[in-house]
């Protein structure tokens, strides 16, 4: 979409900043949603599998990044990144996955 000041001109600086404003608005009303927040760290149950041994459990700690409409996009200490749904970080937390 662009963006037109009131005289029809282009305007894409304006444009960008209404778009970033909706954004962060929309970012404050996921985290009430969900009760997360950005830079929010948690911790999440995992199943990890190797090769020829049984699976165990493990904790990683996660930093929230950003909440989109169906997922959450957390990064751990060494830059992976994640985007499980919130019922998949819901169950992670709560250790049943």
């Amino acid at each position: 979409m662009v963006y037109k000041n009131h005289e029809g001109y282009l305007d894409p600086t304006s444009g960008q900043a209404l778009q970033n404003t909706h954004w962060e608005e929309l970012q404050q009303l996921r985290e009430k949603e969900h009760g997360l927040k950005r830079g929010q760290k948690i911790v999440l149950t995992e199943m990890y599998r190797e090769e020829h041994k049984p699976a165990r459990k493990i904790q990683r700690t996660y930093i929230v990044l950003e909440l989109y409409k169906y997922c959450v996009l957390l990064k751990d200490d060494k830059g992976y990144r994640t985007a499980p749904s919130y019922i998949q970080l819901q169950m992670m937390m709560k250790g049943v996955v």
